[in-house]
């Protein structure tokens, strides 16, 4: 597996999450690259097209209220194109405030072509956050993200 295979990029976009390297996750996006976030909560963009847009939001979340500490259950579907898979996976981590631990499902599509990302689609769930979170302690980061994203768009 050389650096531009799909599956390569998805594990190095893992290890920048981990290292809360999100600047360095948007490097791996071509120009016009899209971030699509289907089930993204009220507040959170659906899709973000070009890089820029993609590191403006993504360096725009300075505090989380989950710390990712590792991905388990990797599986990892080959589609019919060799620049597209899916993944299934769990992110695990603590929830920052009360240091319980989580566990989050994902799936991604990613399409990927000479080690830059052209699509990168991540289906996880609201719910599962809220559940992570306890209704009390999510209420404050929606109201935080949609402020900071109306703020961005007016201005």
């Amino acid at each position: 597996m050389n650096d531009t295979d799909p599956h390569a990029v998805l594990e190095h976009a893992q290890r920048l999450f981990l290292a809360k390297d999100l600047d360095g996750f948007a490097d791996m996006f071509a120009e016009d690259g899209v971030h699509e976030l289907p089930f993204a909560p009220p507040g959170v963009p659906k899709h973000l097209r070009g890089r820029e847009r993609i590191r403006q939001y993504l360096t725009s979340m300075t505090t989380t209220p989950l710390e990712l500490t590792g991905f388990d259950d990797l599986t990892v579907h080959h589609t019919h194109d060799p620049e597209t898979l899916i993944a299934e996976y769990v992110g695990r981590g603590r929830v920052v405030s009360t240091g319980r631990p989580y566990a989050m499902p994902y799936i991604q599509l990613l399409t990927a072509r000479a080690g830059e990302i052209l699509v990168w689609r991540d289906y996880w769930s609201p719910l599962a956050g809220a559940q992570a979170l306890g209704l009390r302690a999510l209420l404050p980061t929606v109201a935080r993200t949609a402020r900071t994203h109306w703020k961005r768009t007016n201005t």
